[in-house]
Order: C-alpha cells, then structure tokens, then sequence
C-alpha cells in the first residue's frame, strides 16, 4: 500500500525478534541480503537506541530486552509490508501530529504513513479543543491516508479508526471500550481515545487525509483526576502499564484489515460493527448544533458516518455534526 523500504535495523530486529537462540551477523547478513559489517552497525544503532543486544563469541546476536517506546524500529518488526503505519517517524516532541502529517502530505509522504510522538505542544482535538497529555504517557499518532473515495464517504475513516481501536485494545488489554459519535471511544463510561480526521482537496478531488489518535495508554488515576472532564486510561481501568508498540501496531494491523474491506465495498459490514460498538445505541440524547438543541434517541449511524436520530415525534434526523450527550443510560432518564 505504501511503498515502505523497512530500515535495516528493523530488519535486523526483526530477525531477532523470531529467533529463539543468538543469530550470527552472517546468517542475518545472507538473509537480509548485505554484509555482516551492515549488519554490525544495524545493530550498532538499536544499542544507541535503548535495545539491550548481546554478542556472544561464536554463537550472535541475542535481544535481551527492548525500550518501552513505539520506535520505527520496533513498528517495522512487528507490522506486516505493505499494511497501513509505514514508514514511521517518531518525534519525542512535536507541535501536532496531524500539523506535520499534513506538511509531509504536501511535500509526497506516501500513503499508510504514521507520525507518533511522546509529547505535543499544541495537539487539538475536535473544534480545536486542546488535547493535552504528559510526555509518555498516551499514545498520539496520526495516519496519512490517500484514498480513493468520494468526500462524502471521508468521515467513514473517523469510524474506522474508532472501531480499529476497540479492537485493538480488546485484543492486547482484554478490555471492551465502545465508541461515542462522533469520534471518541470510551471505557467503564469515561472517554478513553479520541479521533480528529481532517482532509485535503485539490481541484475538487481529495488529495490526502489525516486521521489523528489520542489514547490514554498509562495515565495513572491520579493523572486522571486533573483533567478537566471525567477521563479513562488503559492503565486505571487494568491495573497494569502498558508497552505502546505492539499497542500502536495491533490498531495498525485493525486498521490494515478495515481498510480494506471498505475499499472492497465492506462499508455496510464496518457499519454494522460500529453500530454494534455503539455507547450511544438505544440511548436518549441530547445533539447541540451551535444555537440549536435536538433530543432523541439514537438508533445508531447511517453508512456516511452520520448519527440517526429518532425524535418524541417519531421523525427521523440525521446528524452530521454536532455535541452529543446522553440523557439516559439503560433506559433510566438521568435528566428531564
């Protein structure tokens, strides 16, 4: 899909990754078609990075331990070629992910590119909200998409990562989020990722599109408790730290999987698995459009991403944008 060339120290890892004793330089400089000298400095640049590699005289190379940070490297080992998070680039700080995603889009980055960063200076959320997290705590990455599609059909790739991140994290955590519309995912009631998908046009025909993701990953309560809003973490909810790379490359691997399906004409499948995730399924909701208020209930979201919602009158809305929130949980009204 993207046109990746892996780096050779991903390769390098890669290898070792798979075996289950030390590798010699030569065997790996054979498979990966090089020297055992580019071998040598492949590993060379993993040890700078934090890999813990050990030489063993006459035995190779053996990986003792690997650093707790979403490295390209690390990416390379774990994704397949050719599948959407490749190349990544990795910033310890950064003004937005979805800023330099789009300024690499103007200057040709390829499709199924992943920016990730530890930190943002100025990251946003929906409405230019500001997102705000300490340095190493969240996962917060934006994927570069090219797609061949209708404007109108833009905002399915908003569902598609929220229903890439449901599964992810129920596959790595073992944990059942579900998605709030627009673009949030929650857990145990509290919101957990967020999602802002912005796009490029030229001459009438979409140029490229940004789908940025900010996850709680290992906030700790107490994290929790300034944030301004009633927050989740992947951490608070099990207990446990979490290792983002194979965090951020099983969502890679979802949204692979997803893309796809909706390029091969899956979209009423994605759809009926994001109703299916749905927090907001079923429930009494209030839609805050500017000036203008809605209540209803919501009976999920139309194949175009937008919200369906049943009104007192029995008419039928949909609503492409807006501020939802809930006005009952499990069928109790909490407010009139």
């Amino acid at each position: 899909m993207s046109g990746q060339t892996l780096s050779r120290p991903g390769q390098v890892l890669k290898l070792l990754l798979e075996a289950s004793a030390p590798r010699s330089g030569q065997e790996m400089g054979a498979l990966l078609g090089c020297s055992r000298a580019a071998v040598g400095k492949a590993v060379d640049v993993l040890r700078a990075q934090g890999f813990g590699i050990e030489a063993r005289p006459n035995a190779g190379y053996l990986l003792l331990h690997e650093p707790p940070l979403p490295l390209p490297a690390r990416l390379e080992a774990l994704l397949p070629t050719g599948g959407l998070g490749l190349p990544l680039w990795y910033f310890s700080e950064i003004d937005s992910t979805n800023l330099e995603a789009r300024r690499r889009a103007e200057q040709g980055a390829p499709h199924g590119a992943c920016l990730v960063a530890e930190y943002q200076s100025a990251g946003r959320g929906r409405l230019d909200r500001r997102w705000s997290a300490p340095a190493g705590s969240c996962l917060l990455f934006s994927l570069l998409l090219r797609p061949d599609m209708a404007l109108a059909e833009v905002f399915g790739l908003t569902n598609l990562m929220a229903v890439a991140l449901c599964r992810a994290i129920e596959d790595q955590c073992g944990l059942e989020p579900a998605i709030k519309w627009p673009n949030d995912v929650f857990l145990e009631g509290r919101k957990l990722a967020g999602i802002l998908s912005e796009f490029t046009c030229r001459a009438e025909r979409l140029d490229h599109v940004v789908v940025g993701v900010g996850l709680n990953v290992n906030l700790t309560p107490q994290d929790l408790a300034h944030l301004p809003a009633p927050a989740a973490s992947l951490l608070a909810a099990s207990g446990q730290t979490w290792d983002r790379a194979p965090l951020l490359a099983a969502i890679m691997r979802e949204a692979s999987d997803l893309y796809g399906q909706l390029l091969a004409g899956g979209r009423q499948r994605l759809t009926a698995e994001y109703n299916q995730r749905s927090w907001l399924q079923d429930r009494m909701v209030e839609v805050r459009q500017g000036d203008q208020v809605l209540s209803g209930w919501a009976r999920g979201v139309a194949e175009d991403g937008a919200l369906v919602l049943e009104q007192a009158t029995g008419q039928t809305t949909l609503i492409r944008h807006g501020d939802v929130s809930v006005l009952s949980v499990d069928h109790v009204i909490l407010k009139p």
